[in-house]
């Protein structure tokens, strides 16, 4: 699916399928990455001992600092610098949650820069990293979407949404999903109905109610 706009003499109109583009990247680069901020924070403060466990002290600690100066720079939108942080933490330490927490990251910088390829890549490494945990999977899914969905390959992105919506770690984003899903299948009917039915039944996905309302409604005059 082509999801780029074409130039015409008339005023453009908004699709909505790259508004949901847009605003999925705006939400994986302000608040994906700051969440991800927040628990690698209170792992660097809490220390290693609990969450590691019988791993050796100066390996989780090496990791740690490295981890929080890629975080500092990160902030400091030195993301050349963190980049090569992030990267030592999830080759060098692939035991640590903090390995995939690192990839994660590493996805969020390239798909902010647009590099989608390396974004997928860091992503998947998220994903399948020994030492995930269930949040950084359910957030690196939802980056894989959103880097297929820029690229064009809708099937992908749907895949991989309707992974998000079967991890129960992501529940706060199943109405966005949802939505999203429901904006890609324009070219199914069915399904795109079905998702904007769950919504309008969803009584925690108020905000989403009027616009599965108003997209059922063009769903239906256009069948």
């Amino acid at each position: 699916m082509d999801i780029q706009k074409k130039s015409t003499g008339a005023e453009p109109q908004q699709d909505p399928i790259i508004d949901a583009v847009v605003k999925a990247k705006n939400f994986m680069n302000k608040n994906g990455t700051a969440v991800i901020i927040c628990c690698a924070a209170i792992l660097v403060v809490v220390g290693g001992s609990l969450i590691y466990g019988n791993m050796k002290a100066s390996s989780t600690k090496k990791a740690q600092e490295i981890f929080g100066i890629g975080i500092m720079d990160y902030s400091d939108e030195q993301f050349d610098r963190a980049l090569s942080s992030f990267s030592d933490v999830a080759n060098n330490f692939r035991h640590t949650p903090l390995a995939a927490m690192s990839a994660f990251m590493m996805g969020s910088i390239y798909l902010q820069q647009n590099d989608h390829n390396q974004a997928i890549t860091w992503f998947e490494t998220a994903v399948n990293s020994r030492g995930h945990s269930g949040f950084v999977k359910a957030q690196a899914y939802e980056g894989l979407a959103v880097a297929y969905e820029e690229k064009g390959d809708a099937a992908k992105a749907i895949r991989y949404l309707e992974r998000v919506l079967k991890d129960r770690d992501a529940g706060h984003r199943h109405a966005a999903v949802r939505f999203r899903l429901a904006l890609l299948n324009k070219n199914n009917p069915g399904a795109a109905s079905a998702f904007c039915k769950e919504l309008i039944a969803d009584s925690t996905a108020v905000a989403y109610h009027q616009k599965a309302e108003n997209l059922l409604a063009a769903i239906k005059a256009a069948n």
